[in-house]
């Protein structure tokens, strides 16, 4: 099975998820989306610090995404808290090896470079982020470094961005009787 395939049912299950659908709509509250983009930035770091201790991303440098998503949360100049999810991942993803973090790469960066090109249009502030030079060459050069057996691990970076959902949700009263559309 294909990783993109393997991974359907949780990307499904993250685009539907209420806090998605109000970032997607444009009407999640500014201070939510500031602590998002904070605990992102967090993530990222960690990520591109051990994809970097690795040697990972010495031919693509323009994937990196930390430093952006740090201007993004600075120009909204919002108060934000770490949540636990995000304690977990930073700890999580120095634990891995440097294969495992391709599965990493693939979901955080891809997300950004497919989904992202619709969030920029509707998130407060400039949206950094999302902005790519050469996507397609970007893709292509992670592509080469994929594998089908990558597939558990990328379900578990989603899961991490699941838990962030569900936090970030929970403490601006985004959810309804369930945390999901």
């Amino acid at each position: 099975m294909a990783l993109r395939d393997a991974i359907k049912d949780r990307h499904d299950k993250a685009e539907k998820h209420r806090f998605v659908v109000l970032l997607l709509s444009g009407r999640l509250p500014e201070d939510a989306y500031a602590e998002y983009l904070f605990n992102q930035a967090m993530c990222y770091l960690a990520l591109e610090q051990e994809a970097d201790r690795h040697g990972l991303l010495a031919d693509i440098p323009g994937i990196r995404r930390a430093a952006l998503i740090e201007q993004d949360a600075e120009e909204l100049n919002r108060h934000a808290r770490v949540h636990p999810s995000t304690r977990d991942y930073v700890q999580y993803v120095g634990t891995l090896s440097p294969e495992l973090l391709w599965a990493h790469i693939y979901a955080r960066h891809f997300a950004d470079m497919y989904g992202g090109q619709m969030l920029k249009k509707v998130v407060p502030g400039s949206g950094r982020m999302y902005e790519f030079e050469d996507r397609a060459e970007l893709i292509a050069k992670v592509r080469e470094k994929l594998s089908d057996g990558l597939a558990d691990e990328a379900n578990r970076v989603l899961d991490f961005a699941l838990a962030l959902f569900d936090e970030i949700a929970e403490a601006y009263g985004l959810a309804t009787e369930a945390n999901h559309v």
